[in-house]
């Protein structure tokens, strides 16, 4: 086998591996993870003031809201005609982590919101929730 064949198999090999099975890989993992784990994983993960995790499974899921790396907000979703439709009762009422749950006040229910709604924007699958049209 020539050498030029062997390099190309060789890098063939290794894109399938980095662009396919280590993601597949992680994510499965991931989702294997207890769920205070994977909220001490989003957390680490958060890059920004607000920053939005979907973990799905198939037609429904949990979108998590970080906001400042310390409070998360976990919105339950099932596919509704294109959209996430967050199935929580109250989603806006208290804080899911830290363990505390300590009520959200009117200055973090407008940045949530704000912040979905920037999402949305940048996002063909919207979060909706049930009171609005």
């Amino acid at each position: 086998m020539a050498l030029s064949a062997k390099i190309f198999i060789i890098i063939a090999v290794v894109l399938l591996l980095g662009i396919i099975v280590f993601p597949l890989f992680n994510r499965w993992q991931f989702n294997r993870l207890a769920p205070e784990l994977q909220v001490r994983a989003i957390m680490k993960q958060a890059n920004s003031l607000a920053f939005f995790k979907n973990v799905s499974k198939g037609r429904s899921g949990r979108m998590y809201f970080v906001k400042n790396k310390r409070k998360i907000l976990v919105f339950d979703w099932v596919l509704d005609g294109g959209n996430m439709l967050v199935i929580n009762k109250n989603p806006f009422s208290n804080w899911d982590y830290p363990e505390e749950k300590e009520a959200l006040n009117e200055d973090d229910c407008k940045f949530v919101i704000d912040a979905v709604e920037k999402y949305n924007k940048k996002h063909a699958v919207k979060l909706v929730f049930k009171n609005q049209e």
